[in-house]
């Protein structure tokens, strides 16, 4: 079965994310069966597709926005339907859950009007996807944004009790399907620290991140998140290239002086830009300077251990930083 909730064009910028907890029952839903609408699918009109994963909360919603030129491009920010089929694939990567997956991104490459690409921005709860939606769609490309451990952990502490609950979760749900056996026992994961949970999630994603560009060579880019802000049109035009949006020196540099960057990303009525972003940050290692030191220290020696790179440039063996 496959539920297909109807999201006006206009609509779409209102929404945070394409989720039941932002949908708020206020669009109309359908259940179909899966094989009924595979003709339909195979029918409609295909655009090309792109996608920006990522290690959560380094910028990659403000990343989609910026990329959205009306006319030549649409994002999808976190379809709920891709972490749904995530966890099925944690489950099993078996044949049926690949033409699920197939089924499902032929959906989202049909455009609103003609001559746009989609970028398709998944959660990060979602990147057991990766490499199946690279090797599902061989002509789509791919940003991989991340942020070092430290941004992550000041991200979180910043969101209180329910930003460790998540960090704990984003552990859980990494820990189920990567290639790295961290050897824990599970009092040993029980006894874990919220931030030392979350730093090893951040940890297991990098070390993803890092597998998926060997593979997947010049498909894939890896951005920091920390370049990215520094230098915002240098990257979007990079990002452009590699996506074939044709945008310009000129357009990328009015993007990157617009109204994206001085908004929040997920709170578009809230002014946001670069000095306010450092002042919560610094702040969350102020209040926390103590416990961050002591857990980045400990996943430095943790990922030693493991043989794991910090950066997934490095466990690529590529220059991009």
């Amino acid at each position: 079965m496959l539920t297909s909730v109807f999201v006006p064009h206009e609509q779409h910028s209102e929404l945070t994310f394409l989720s039941d907890e932002h949908f708020q029952n206020r669009f109309p839903k359908v259940t179909h069966q899966a094989s009924a609408i595979n003709a339909e699918a195979a029918q409609a009109a295909k655009a090309p597709i792109h996608f920006i994963f990522h290690t959560a909360f380094c910028c990659s919603t403000l990343m989609l926005r910026a990329l959205e030129i009306p006319g030549r491009t649409f994002g999808l920010k976190e379809p709920d339907v891709l972490i749904n089929l995530a966890n099925r694939f944690i489950r099993r990567d078996d044949a049926s859950n690949r033409e699920r997956l197939r089924l499902v991104l032929r959906l989202l490459q049909r455009p609103f009007q003609a001559g746009e690409t989609i970028i398709v921005k998944p959660t990060n709860f979602a990147n057991r996807l990766i490499l199946p939606v690279l090797e599902t769609c061989p002509d789509s490309r791919a940003v991989q944004l991340y942020s070092d451990v430290r941004t992550l952990l000041r991200s979180l502490l910043k969101r209180g009790m329910w930003g460790r609950i998540w960090g704990r979760k984003l552990f859980q749900s990494a820990a189920s399907w990567s290639s790295i056996d961290l050897g824990y026992s599970e009092e040993e994961r029980f006894i874990l620290t919220d931030l030392q949970a979350l730093a090893l999630g951040w940890l297991l994603q990098i070390h993803q991140f890092g597998e998926v560009a060997k593979r997947m060579g010049s498909r894939v880019m890896l951005i920091d998140s920390e370049e990215f802000l520094a230098n915002p049109a240098a990257t979007l035009l990079e990002v452009g290239r590699l996506f074939e949006l044709d945008l310009g020196a000129s357009a990328v540099a009015k993007i990157a002086n617009g109204p994206a960057f001085a908004k929040h990303s997920k709170f578009s009525d809230r002014t946001y830009g670069q000095a306010d972003r450092a002042a919560d940050h610094n702040a969350a290692e102020s209040a926390h300077h103590e416990e961050l030191e002591m857990v980045v220290k400990w996943l430095e020696a943790v990922a030693a251990h493991l043989g794991v790179d910090l950066t997934p440039a490095a466990s690529a063996g590529v220059s991009r930083t």
